[in-house]
């Protein structure tokens, strides 16, 4: 067999690679046209439009983090893993400026993996955030926290988590860290945002944060209305299904109790609660959820509901839905109110609705004020005043259990003790029956607790 030639062996290798690029060129051909139109695209560019896996069914695309990748050729792996460990020497100096340089290039490397938005997001709101002395610098790192979160929805718009998360930093770092009424106030009129002239606050909000001049809650609520859009299409790993769903109600009941904190205990707040009261029981109460043994709703009243459930079973093609009993769905039922505590907040906001209920925290709370401005008769009077309404409502049969809710005994023990302090300093002696004289007799353990306080904010 007579050997090729070095110019035979050339031009062999040439129709080699020629044929071989004629797959490539077919399966790698980019898409022209619109996505989804009438455009041509190779089998790969339409495989990753099928799947949602192009950068531009993914979110924002950013041609620096493709042009990096593609400067590193295979390394990638091992420049993030660099990465990573130089930014934990970073956290642990407390080198600020120098993490968020790295966090940058490791964004740049890694846009679509959760962790990155995830841990960083979570790092500035809540770690570097506490680093800080001054309310206004803590403030500054929460606000990046959630911006960068926000910059994560951007180039991931299929991740609920990212949604939720920054849902979370609005509403629960904002409104329930120790900072909260300073955060609060802020995320209306933000002392960091500078007039360009004069250089002073322009008593603004954030217009990346907060456009609208919301409350802080109901802009989380936007965030988690907008999770649970996402969450129908993309799974999440954030909590279970029931719980994750419950937050933009959850939101309206926050929004409503933040309200009554600050001593808001009007018409406004009023309505907060039977807002929060509607969203629980007519959206989040009204959504099917798949258990282990049936599908359900949470907002169930009657014998009737119970047997539609187990109708709407039956009619499922799922085997261990078709086999849903009353006793299933009942027993299931009560597993999942429990886990999200559906019965105690339907309770909670409906009593909190009530003209009686709103009246009684503002005696209350106004007549600590008095005690606090030493006007003891006027303290008694209201505290009194406070206690007859909080019973009124208690003692209706629907809100029956408040009796045994912390958050209400402590309120209902915490006004007894000073109206009996107002009156010892008065010199009047304690009648032998009053309102709600069987919540101080039930829960003696909380006296101790109550006295400190009493100790620790006015006598100390």
């Amino acid at each position: 067999m007579n050997k090729l030639s070095s110019q035979q062996r050339k031009i062999v290798y040439v129709l080699i690679i020629a044929i071989l690029m004629v797959p490539i060129i077919f399966l790698g051909m980019p898409a022209t046209g619109d996505p989804g139109g009438t455009g041509s695209r190779g089998t790969l560019a339409r495989l990753r439009e099928e799947y949602d896996l192009g950068e531009q069914t993914l979110g924002k695309i950013d041609p620096a983090s493709t042009t990096m990748n593609l400067m590193l050729l295979g390394m990638r792996g091992v420049a993030v893993n660099l990465l990573w460990l130089q930014m934990e020497e970073q956290k642990k100096t407390k080198q600020w400026a120098k993490m968020r340089a790295t966090t940058e290039s490791i964004i740049l490397l890694q846009p679509h993996y959760l962790q990155v938005w995830d841990f960083n997001g979570w790092n500035l709101a809540y770690n570097v955030s506490a680093e800080w002395d001054a309310v206004e610098d803590r403030y500054y790192w929460v606000k990046e926290g959630a911006k960068f979160y926000m910059r994560g929805v951007e180039r991931n718009k299929n991740f609920a988590e990212l949604y939720f998360k920054t849902g979370a930093i609005l509403g629960q770092k904002i409104g329930r860290s120790d900072e909260w009424r300073h955060f609060r106030r802020f995320f209306l009129d933000d002392p960091l945002i500078l007039d360009p002239v004069t250089k002073q606050p322009k008593h603004v909000p954030d217009p990346v944060l907060n456009p609208a001049g919301k409350d802080n809650y109901l802009v989380a609520r936007e965030w988690y209305l907008e999770a649970n859009r996402v969450e129908e299409e993309h799974d999440q790993h954030v909590m279970m299904r029931c719980l994750f769903r419950s937050y933009p109600a959850r939101s309206l009941l926050d929004y409503a109790d933040a309200l009554q904190r600050e001593g808001i205990f009007d018409e406004r707040a009023r309505t907060a609660w039977e807002r929060a009261f509607k969203a629980w029981v007519t959206e989040y109460g009204q959504m099917y959820f798949d258990r282990p043994t049936c599908r359900l709703k949470q907002e169930v009243n009657s014998e009737e509901d119970i047997e539609e459930l187990v109708r709407l079973n039956r009619s499922l093609d799922n085997e261990t839905y078709r086999k849903a009993t009353k006793a299933t769905v009942l027993r299931e039922l009560v597993r999942t109110q429990n886990i999200t505590n559906y019965r105690y907040w339907r309770m909670r906001a409906l009593a909190e609705a009530e003209p009686d209920m709103v009246a009684a925290h503002r005696a209350i709370y106004e007549g600590e004020q008095a005690f606090r401005d030493a006007d003891h008769d006027k303290c008694r009077r209201l505290m009194l005043e406070g206690l007859r309404r909080l019973q009124n409502v208690i003692s209706k049969p629907e809100f029956r259990d408040l009796a045994q809710d912390n958050d209400t005994v402590e309120e209902a023990m915490w006004a007894i003790l000073l109206w009996k302090k107002s009156l010892q300093l008065l010199g009047e002696p304690v009648p032998q029956n009053y309102p709600l004289k069987s919540i101080w007799d039930a829960y003696p353990h909380f006296i101790p607790q109550i006295n400190e306080r009493l100790q620790r904010l006015y006598v100390e």
